[in-house]
């Protein structure tokens, strides 16, 4: 017999497992081969049938065991094992053929289906090769060699072969795309049921960025309407309770502060209008950082004029965008608005810097250096929301007493990475109040 190929080269389940027509028409042709021989030997004696059975059925129980072995491991030599049996038990057969029984020439072409199913194609054609020449070999022992007759017979076994292969191979190729196609369709549905489970792990996700993108929205909302409406309503609240004072002994200044509530009250109404439009205070929107916090410092200003306000914003600021403009402007809010409600201090300082890729505020007062309980700096909405702003930023928040006495709030955020230009991002001249 030829040599068997390594492991790796046998595909055992396309080129063997599920070749069950191999092993079908090996038995039909051996039941078929078997009934022929019997009864077309003229001379059937007890030795022949005997031992023509008994070969009959150990190549039973080879092809048997050879094809239910093979399912799930098979070796490679218990392969060649196997055909090697059938080789030899089909020589066994063909040498009773010299003893007077009849020669079973089918039985070369059923170990030769049996080969172009189990291997390879260059192993199956190196087999049936070998077994075509067995079959020559034993036609000329028949024949004592004697080419005139023993030529008919072996251009009339090698279409026999030639079918064999060809049916064999037609078949393997068949059976080899059915299970290929079943196979494909087995890893489809396998793709579709991940498929779907991703699916449902890709929507479950959605919903959750979803809602989360909901809390944040949420958050954001409260956090600006806390930082726009309860700034202004502090202010027109302190002056109102300036207006009830002066109201009876000094109506002039009265009329000043009315009118001072008014401006805003106006000015908390635009802000209210430019929220719903684009949550950006006014300033902001239309002026640079440092612009808008003089501004604010004028507001301040006016609003307690009891109380010295320092602005140093004489720094050179890189280009800013409109979110880290926008906390910087809140934290400085949400200073001024304690200071004026909680500090009752004389001065404060409000500075902006820039250095080492860092934007810093720092708003420093000489009160009372604590803040009551409830009040915003002390856990309230203020200072959650502040620092929801800051950390979102990349940044930090820092505030408490300060050790020269009064109270300090800091606030530092990285911008080394913002792309756009500020507008008019020019240093500021120095405010006093």
């Amino acid at each position: 017999m030829p040599a068997i190929p390594s492991q790796s080269t046998i595909n055992r389940h396309e080129k063997f497992i599920l070749n069950s027509v191999g092993p079908g028409l090996g038995y039909a042709t051996l039941i078929v081969g078997y009934l022929y021989t019997i009864l077309s030997t003229p001379h059937l004696t007890p030795l022949n049938f005997v031992a023509f059975s008994a070969l009959q059925v150990g190549y039973v129980v080879v092809v048997t065991w050879l094809y239910r072995l093979v399912w799930p491991d098979t070796e490679v030599w218990q392969i060649a094992l196997g055909l090697t049996l059938l080789a030899i038990i089909t020589e066994a057969v063909s040498l009773l053929s010299l003893i007077g029984l009849q020669w079973d020439w089918l039985m070369f072409l059923v170990t030769a289906v049996l080969s172009f199913t189990i291997l390879p194609l260059r192993p199956a054609i190196g087999a049936g090769i070998f077994l075509y020449v067995m079959a020559g070999v034993n036609l000329g022992l028949l024949e004592n060699w004697d080419w005139s007759a023993l030529y008919p017979s072996l251009l009339t076994l090698l279409p026999a072969f030639a079918f064999v292969a060809v049916f064999s191979l037609i078949v393997q190729v068949l059976q080899n795309q059915k299970y290929r196609a079943e196979r494909l369709l087995g890893e489809l549905e396998e793709s579709k049921a991940e498929l779907e489970q991703a699916h449902r792990r890709l929507q479950s996700y959605a919903d959750e960025v979803e809602e989360l993108a909901v809390v944040r929205e949420r958050t954001r909302l409260a956090r600006e309407i806390h930082d726009t409406l309860g700034h202004y309503l502090s202010i027109l609240t302190i002056q109102l309770e300036t207006i009830a004072k002066l109201q009876e002994r000094d109506p002039e200044r009265a009329s000043v502060e009315i009118a001072e509530a008014r401006r805003v009250a106006a000015q908390s109404m635009q802000e209210v209008r430019n929220a719903v439009a684009a949550l950006r205070p006014t300033s902001i929107a239309t002026l640079s950082l440092a612009g808008a916090l003089a501004q604010l410092g004028e507001e301040f200003e006016r609003s307690s004029p009891e109380t010295a306000l320092t602005l140093d914003l004489e720094t050179e600021l890189p280009a800013l965008s409109p979110d880290i403009s926008l906390a910087l402007y809140r934290a400085a809010q949400e200073a001024l608005t304690n200071v004026r409600k909680h500090a009752r201090a004389g001065k404060v300082l409000l500075r902006l810097r820039y250095e080492e890729g860092a934007l810093e505020l720092l708003a420093q007062d000489n009160g009372r250096g604590t803040v009551p309980t409830g009040a915003t700096l002390e856990g309230g909405f203020g200072l959650v929301g502040l620092r929801e702003r800051v950390e979102l930023l990349g940044g930090q928040l820092w505030h408490g007493p300060a050790e020269q006495g009064g109270y300090r709030l800091v606030v530092r955020v990285p911008v080394q990475s913002v792309p756009a230009a500020q507008p008019g991002a020019q240093p500021s001249s120095v405010v006093t109040g």
